[in-house]
């Protein structure tokens, strides 16, 4: 796990103080690596190639980077691959190694294999390899996205970076707000690919691999996709046997490491799971840990999280926060996040990180992934219930479903007839996954009119769109997929990477730890999407499936309890302090981001001072993205 960094030159002349520039990336990612840090070019100095490492496989000097392999190649790499020893056995017997690191067998399949190197690689991953003799720069990211790479073409170069706070260091690379972004981020409170908030600089989509040389990008291609099995001949039984053996499976290849292996430990049914299996072949004792909130019990799952380290006698660890913790932490929040992400469940991921690197514990394993593989949300189920009459809507003429959309609206636009309405009339997927924030309309009302013009043709349902597309184009088994397949589709596409993944690497490399997430597993993901929606929520059951599967590993009470997930008291703690912020703020924020008008912004802070349930969840949206601006714009 590190941080890497480089850039080339995209004409005939050397990049003016090359090494300096790669000195200030590496720099900036400290935290990402604090073990070793290094950089190199070619002779040329059109190159250079930068790394922090965090040492997780092959501690000693022998696993330095950039590595340059005995053809010349050079590597730089973030992330692990689990199955490297497997492919060191397979390819490359017989042979000797500089190292015994996953790093030097990543080099030497691509040097196999070219581009077809990734067919091969179990792990999370962006790196980035200088072919020599090609003169050319190969980068790829993993299958989920748990890995960042973001990149830019500015001042005749090309550069990239595993956090945009290093891209930033190059003077060459500027600071302007991409309209596009900040359109789509105030419905989603998130960005996906290519977004990023800088108007010319992208993040690298999943699942993809560049080429690069000095004419500039030459190719930016899928290399993968979920693959349906049909398993519409077998038992639930069955079913139940696959996913334990698999997810099993993708737990033994995520403690693959030089240095032992935690957990965080929720006792919610997914963490629960990874740690039951865990302990199987730890051969040492797995340290947990687990928050609290003090004096907050609806926010807190210490006992059930207790009730598993006593099951299975891991050695546990919790952290109690306390209101001090959380207005100590909300100034911090936006130097973690250089790509905006206003999400408040990053207050505990922040604590439990924390407290693990203090206990010495730099790889823990996770449980997400599991919701939205297997529709473990109860908020899905009113989607889910509500989706018939979507589509006996969506067979009405279109004329009169627009009519029924504004006599509704009218009403109550939030309400579940109105989205259902509004969303068939303009003929848009019902389920958007994680669009929390703001409607379409609200947005248009607190952007300024300049700004409105410019984006008159963007409409936040294009990014939806885009996965509905994709999902649509493929193949799939015999059997008739269902809207929740859909929507599991969308979760681990969509949420998965721009939502969970993204906030755990952010917030574990700001404590450097690795954080790894076994139900992510590219095998683990095809299986669980194949198994067939209705097996998900049986009787209203969300993770029906899963659930069955585990009775045997873990108690009743543990897999039938209501769902918590990572809730904070925030609103109860801190609320007054980011109103007051806001209040303080408010107009300076606009003066300084003309995009936003201030008297209709200054609406929605009113709602949020009248105690208006329906707007609570825009507190920290707003409170997020005027403290981003002011750190990472202005």
């Amino acid at each position: 796990m590190c941080g890497i960094n480089g850039f080339l030159s995209l004409s005939e002349s050397p990049v003016s103080q090359a090494a300096l520039h790669i000195d200030a990336m590496n720099r900036r990612l400290a935290h990402r690596g604090p073990d070793d840090s290094g950089h190199w070019s070619d002779a040329s100095g059109k190159i250079f190639l930068g790394h922090r490492r965090l040492s997780i496989l092959d501690l000693s000097p022998l696993g330095h980077q950039p590595m340059i392999s005995g053809k010349g190649n050079t590597i730089v790499f973030n992330g692990e691959i689990y199955n490297f020893r497997e492919l060191k056995e397979r390819f490359f017997s017989g042979r000797s190694f500089q190292s015994t690191s996953d790093t030097e067998i990543l080099l030497l399949l691509y040097e196999k294999f070219g581009t077809d190197c990734l067919k091969h690689l179990n792990g999370m991953f962006a790196f980035a390899i200088w072919d020599r003799e090609k003169q050319e720069l190969f980068v790829a990211r993993d299958r989920a996205g748990k890995k960042p790479f973001y990149f830019t073409s500015q001042n005749g170069v090309f550069a990239f970076s595993s956090e945009l706070k290093a891209l930033l260091e190059l003077p060459w690379v500027k600071k302007e707000t991409d309209p596009e972004s900040l359109y789509h981020f105030l419905t989603y409170n998130l960005l996906p690919p290519p977004f990023t908030m800088f108007r010319g600089i992208s993040k690298m989509h999943p699942a993809h691999f560049m080429r690069v040389n000095k004419s500039g990008i030459q190719e930016y291609r899928k290399y993968w996709e979920v693959e349906y099995e049909d398993l519409s001949q077998n038992s639930e039984a069955q079913l139940q046997e696959k996913l334990l053996n698999g997810l099993q499976s993708a737990v033994d290849y995520r403690m693959v490491s030089d240095v032992p292996v935690g957990a965080f430990l929720s006792g919610g049914v997914d963490s629960s799971a990874i740690v039951a299996m865990m302990v199987k072949n730890a051969g040492y004792p797995v340290k947990t840990y687990s928050i609290g909130f003090e004096g907050q019990p609806d926010f807190d799952e210490l006992r059930f999280a207790s009730q598993i380290a006593r099951q299975f006698d891991t050695d546990h660890h919790e952290k109690i926060v306390r209101p001090s913790d959380i207005v100590d932490f909300l100034p911090a929040v936006v130097d973690v996040f250089d790509e905006p992400l206003a999400d408040a469940t990053c207050i505990p991921v922040y604590f439990l990180s924390r407290k693990a690197r203090e206990n010495g514990t730099i790889v823990v394993l996770t449980g997400d992934g599991s919701d939205e593989l297997f529709a473990g949300y109860r908020s899905w189920q009113r989607y889910i219930k509500l989706y018939p009459k979507y589509h006996s809507y969506l067979k009405l003429p279109r004329f009169v479903r627009k009519l029924a959309a504004s006599a509704v609206g009218e009403l109550n636009e939030i309400s579940p007839a109105s989205e259902i309405l509004h969303r068939a009339a303009l003929n848009q997927e019902f389920f958007w996954g994680g669009a929390k924030s703001f409607k379409e309309s609200t947005k248009r009302q607190f952007l300024n009119p300049e700004f409105n013009a410019v984006t008159k043709d963007l409409n936040s349902y294009s990014v939806i769109k885009e996965f509905k597309d994709q999902f649509n184009l493929i193949p799939k088994s015999a059997r008739k997929f269902t809207d929740t397949d859909w929507m599991c589709y969308l979760g681990y596409k969509f949420n998965v990477p721009n939502y969970y993944l993204h906030r755990m690497d952010r917030l574990g490399m700001a404590h450097s730890i690795e954080i790894r997430c076994p139900f992510l597993d590219s095998n683990f993901v095809n299986l669980a999407l194949s198994v067939d929606g209705l097996w998900k929520t049986k009787g209203g059951e969300p993770k029906y499936i899963l659930k069955k599967s585990l009775e045997g590993m873990l108690p009743a009470e543990i897999l039938y309890r209501k769902k918590m997930g990572f809730c904070v008291p925030l609103k109860e703690w801190a609320g007054d302090l980011m109103l007051d912020y806001i209040d303080s703020n408010l107009s300076e924020f606009c003066q300084d981001n003309p995009q936003f008008n201030y008297n209709e912004l200054k609406k929605q802070v009113q709602r949020l001072h009248s105690g208006d349930t329906q707007v609570t969840n825009r507190l920290w949206t707003i409170y997020f993205l005027m403290t981003w601006f002011k750190k990472w714009m202005n």
